[in-house]
């Protein structure tokens, strides 16, 4: 767990005795290799640009993220030592009195300390709270950055994160506030979803922090009993639905039949809940479904994922970011 508890070199950046052309080799040697590197002597008065050159030489081969231990007065009064990031290393921060310790690509932060595990090939471990906060950067580092309202851009970066499909960035649709008003709505509101499966996608941990509730009504006996004639059990919950919780966030992630029936219900003015989600998935009557409930919304938030795309992992995620946002 030591920073140099795998192999390691070290390297000085003092040109007087050793040509500069060849300290730049031995460099270039230690990143071929993947080493650990120790810097010494890294900057004096007259030295000033070699470790600038060491710094641009690492960028072009290791991630900027890269622990960087920055050492001072080794054993002398005012010793110190931080953890800092090869990107954020600052040059002119450094002196003869300063010894640089450079990770490998094995190397991480540990809070305050820096750790290289014995051993190669293998990655560590990662913990949970670490790999989301990565997928995360993945996901920014891959948008375009088009303009979108905070809430939004919340969204869909969730979208994206749970299908690792970066269309969904264009084929994400909501009216004007959606996300950041079902935020506010939904503390102590209720959710209705067509299929358990959006609701299992629903975060537990925010629900319990906003007190909403989720309700499916797809296997009750009171859809079985409403479903009519040439009715999917889908259309049927979500009739009983809209006479429970006329004020509740709707949310499709599956049957594009059940926003059918949200949407003739809104088109009809007897029904105007806090919301709409409608993210079926499909071949069949989906884009239509989707396109019913924008032409019926009238001035009623809602969500669409344009085209065939869609499922409930997808719903769910939206409606984690209205759960989240804020």
């Amino acid at each position: 767990g030591a920073p140099l508890g795998h192999d390691f070199c070290s390297v000085s950046l003092s040109d007087l005795l050793t040509p500069w052309p060849k300290i730049e080799k031995r460099i270039a040697a230690a990143l071929e290799g993947d080493f650990v590197t120790v810097v010494h002597n890294p900057r004096s008065r007259k030295r000033y640009w070699q470790l600038n050159r060491l710094k641009e030489m690492f960028l072009e081969a290791k991630d900027p993220e890269t622990p960087v231990g920055v050492v001072r007065n080794i054993s002398r009064d005012g010793e110190t030592a931080r953890v800092t990031t090869l990107g954020r290393l600052d040059p002119d921060e450094t002196d003869m009195f300063t010894v640089l310790i450079i990770g490998n690509s094995e190397t991480f932060a540990a809070g305050k300390t820096m750790v290289t595990p014995r051993g190669t090939g293998g990655s560590r471990p990662l913990p949970a709270g670490e790999i989301y906060e990565q997928s995360f950067r993945a996901v920014e580092d891959g948008l375009s950055g088009a303009r979108r309202s905070a809430g939004a851009e919340a969204a869909v970066k969730r979208c994206v994160h749970t299908t690792a499909d970066f269309e969904y960035e264009t084929l994400f649709h909501c009216s004007d506030g959606a996300i950041e008003g079902w935020s506010a709505g939904l503390r102590g509101g209720e959710i209705v979803t067509d299929v358990r499966m959006v609701a299992a996608g629903i975060s537990k941990s925010l629900l319990e922090r906003t007190g909403a509730r989720v309700f499916c009504y797809l296997d009750s006996p009171e859809s079985l009993k409403a479903a009519g004639d040439g009715d999917t059990r889908a259309q049927a919950a979500m009739r009983v639905a809209i006479e429970k919780h006329p004020n509740a966030l709707f949310v499709v992630g599956n049957a594009p039949t059940a926003l059918m029936e949200i949407a003739d219900a809104l088109s009809s003015g007897r029904f105007r809940p806090m919301g709409v989600i409608g993210a079926p998935v499909g071949f069949v009557n989906v884009e239509q479904s989707k396109s019913r409930l924008q032409a019926a919304a009238g001035d009623v938030p809602f969500v669409v994922i344009r085209g065939k795309k869609g499922g409930s992992t997808v719903a769910a995620a939206i409606v984690n970011a209205a759960l989240g946002f804020g």
